[in-house]
């Protein structure tokens, strides 16, 4: 008898999830049109603050490509002395290095395509 207790317990909470979740989606259907409805003011640049932004994300950007290039540098220089000196572990960590190093550029070089690209993917 215990064993069918167990199997009804799971049955029943099953049947509440899935009630939980069609109840769910079905709230969220018909409530999207009101979500839908909600304002979305261009910015402008008038908030307080966003000179200072601006020039903390300038900053920001040129301390990721002096990130970059100082991976790169490291990356090359342990590679080349794994290298020469026979240390295949070495070798292996600048490599490491030198993809960090591509990748922080990469990433730094692209930061502004990719947001804007996303922002007016978003419809703003």
């Amino acid at each position: 008898m215990a064993h069918d207790t167990g199997r009804t317990t799971r049955r029943t909470m099953h049947r509440l999830t899935v009630a939980v979740l069609v109840s769910a989606i079905a709230i969220t259907a018909v409530a999207s049109p009101a979500w839908a409805a909600v304002p979305n003011p261009p910015a402008d640049g008038s908030a307080p603050g966003a000179a200072l932004m601006t020039s903390l994300l300038g900053w920001l950007k040129w301390g990721g490509l002096a990130a970059a290039l100082a991976g790169l540098l490291i990356g090359a220089i342990t590679m080349g002395v794994g290298h020469f000196g026979s240390n295949y572990s070495a070798s292996s960590a600048g490599r490491k290095w030198l993809l960090g190093g591509m990748g922080a550029a990469i990433l730094s070089g692209l930061a502004w395509t990719i947001v804007t690209t996303l922002f007016a993917a978003t419809g703003g």
